[in-house]
């Protein structure tokens, strides 16, 4: 196979993983032939962020570009950026994903409450570039006052000051910014003018826009540079596929008892809580796996059941949702410059005070009045099924008496002293399928523990008595048991299975203009003015923006950056004064 065709195999394998049985495929991205092909295959990030300085319980607003090497424009590749925010020797202390579209994002990061004074990083990744090594990441340098703290973020005993890496440059010759006035004063309108002039090295550049106090941000440099491509390849091995169309990968191995990987082993997952969901995978012949859950925002309760064969028990092994390897950042004493020191008190006092004015009021509107989370969640199979509540029979011993008298069409039935099951249709084809048995939507094998369920636990049960498709495997049927507590009834959870979370996106963050209020009586605690997240200016045009100044005196900096398809950073600034 030469290295066309294995450039076709590897795209068709990443696009289809939804639709095929990755074990169907003879090739797959982890043989060793992939590796020339996978390793030319690169992504960089550029990660912006509103500001430099902020206080903890803020949030920190960031624009990512990212840019794919090796492929092309129209293949698909990393949807999902993973953002972390790490302390000055790889601590994380928050992390979230973000949706990447068009090639950027835009969005926001929470700083927990209580966290030390300290050096911070914001650390960028894609699943992909997990497979180069932490020294591909962007590293984006921030400085975080907690101010009711005196204690900085220690370093460890025997780590010294590490030298200064070099930053992104910021290229200010090309681009035009300005304001209409030199001098404002509090509620003022603020007309701010952007150009890039006829001359202009590239057509259309999407930028971001802050608006912050003078001292809050680095106007000339912003991530740190470290690594070449030569190391990349040098060290590069696939390990991770991307993240690929709407949702977020899950991924890991199966081995046995003598871990031995497992080709080809059914795998069943349940999302749990108020939108429950279904998922399947098999392994491939190197016994991995890889899915892609289209899963709300947040986090989210997971259990995984491998299918028991031959009463072998599986181990399950999910790849870390985040990468825990460190790089040598700078390490230095935490130090506020002049102008930086001035504007964190000022932060400070406008955080206190946004505490004590502008807490949010949560308004009991028509939606927060319903009971719609009393109500059971629609089934991920839907609602067109066959459905049995329990109370409105008569009261039988068992569950299998249950099935016997009032579900005739499941039968239970002996095979070789081993409980079987079938479920009856007016499609023959069904029975060529196993079902896929279920209780509180986790998948369930010991049939004989099923049929001793009291109904008094049992609350309702569902049947779907056709041939039921999910992801690449094909059940006979589905019948789905819901306990009353919803406590799986009392029934032992199949061998090798357990729970575990899984994180999927946060929402979109293109814009934060923070309202302005003009009631005298409530301070203005704004200490990001403006943050636009994708403005687009083109060759020879002007583009205006326009904000209420600020209550607070003082200078303030209006900047805008831009990352070009050819790699470098451009960015133009303009200042203002608030009496």
């Amino acid at each position: 196979m030469n290295l066309t065709e294995r450039k076709y195999v590897l795209v068709l394998y990443l696009t289809g993983l939804l639709l095929s049985d990755p074990g169907s495929i003879a090739q797959t991205p982890y043989d060793s032939e992939f590796e020339e092909l996978a390793s030319g295959i690169t992504e960089q990030l550029q990660v912006f962020t509103d500001r430099s300085v902020y206080i903890m319980d803020e949030d920190i607003l960031f624009r990512a570009d990212h840019r794919l090497k090796g492929l092309g424009e129209d293949t698909p590749w990393s949807s999902v950026l993973y953002v972390e925010l790490v302390d000055a020797i790889g601590i994380t202390v928050e992390q979230g994903k973000y949706r990447i579209c068009d090639g950027a994002v835009s969005g926001a990061i929470h700083i927990p409450v209580g966290i030390l004074t300290g050096d911070y990083h914001l650390k960028s990744y894609t699943r992909w570039m997990r497979n180069s090594g932490p020294g591909t990441f962007s590293y984006h340098p921030l400085k975080i006052i907690n101010p009711f703290r005196t204690e900085v973020v220690a370093h460890p005993n025997g780590i010294t000051f590490s030298e200064m890496l070099p930053r992104e440059p910021f290229r200010e010759e090309e681009l035009n910014c300005n304001t209409d006035l030199s001098q404002y004063y509090g509620g003022d309108e603020v007309l701010v003018k952007m150009q890039a002039p006829s001359d202009f090295s590239v057509e259309r550049l999407h930028c971001c826009v802050t608006v912050v106090p003078a001292g809050t941000i680095d106007l000339s440099s912003g991530q740190y540079l470290i690594q070449s491509e030569a190391d990349e390849r040098k060290q590069f091995k696939v390990t991770y596929l991307p993240d690929l169309g709407s949702g977020v990968s899950l991924s890991g191995s199966v081995v046995d008892p003598d871990q031995t990987p497992v080709p080809y082993a059914n795998l069943h997952f349940s999302i749990l809580g108020a939108t429950p969901d279904f998922y399947v995978s098999t392994t491939d012949k190197h016994g991995r796996f890889v899915l892609s859950v289209e899963a709300a925002t947040g986090k989210h309760d997971f259990f995984v059941t491998p299918e028991m064969k031959e009463d072998i028990t599986h181990e399950v092994r999910i790849d870390q949702d985040s990468d825990s390897r460190s790089v040598a950042l700078p390490i230095q004493k935490f130090n506020l410059a002049g102008t930086e020191k001035e504007a964190a008190r000022k932060m400070a006092l406008n955080m206190q005070l946004s505490k004590a004015f502008l807490q949010a009021s949560h308004d009991i509107t028509e939606d927060s009045l319903n009971t719609d989370h009393e109500r059971a969640p629609v089934p991920f199979y839907g609602i067109r099924v066959k459905r049995l509540l329990i109370d409105d029979y008569i009261k039988l011993p068992n569950v299998e008496e249950v099935f016997i008298n009032l579900i005739p069409e499941v039968q239970f039935y002996k095979k070789r002293g081993r409980t079987m099951i079938r479920i009856r249709s007016n499609n023959n084809s069904i029975g060529v399928y196993d079902p896929l048995i279920m209780i509180d939507n986790i998948s369930v094998f010991d049939l004989e523990a099923l049929l001793a369920l009291s109904p008094e636990k049992i609350e309702r049960i569902d049947l779907i008595d056709e041939i039921y498709l999910k992801g690449n495997m094909v059940f006979g049927g589905v019948l789905a048991l819901y306990s009353r507590k919803g406590d799986l009834a009392g029934i032992d959870l199949p061998r090798g299975a357990y729970f575990f979370d899984l994180q999927s996106t946060q929402p979109e963050v293109l814009q934060r203009k923070p309202e302005y209020r003009s009631d005298k009586r409530i301070p203005d605690t704004r200490n990001t003015i403006l943050w636009l997240g994708d403005v687009l200016l083109e060759k020879g045009k002007q583009v205006d923006i326009s904000f209420q100044a600020p209550e607070t005196p003082g200078e303030y900096v209006v900047l805008v950056r831009g990352f070009t398809p050819n790699g470098f950073v451009m960015s133009a600034t303009s200042r203002f004064w608030v009496e």
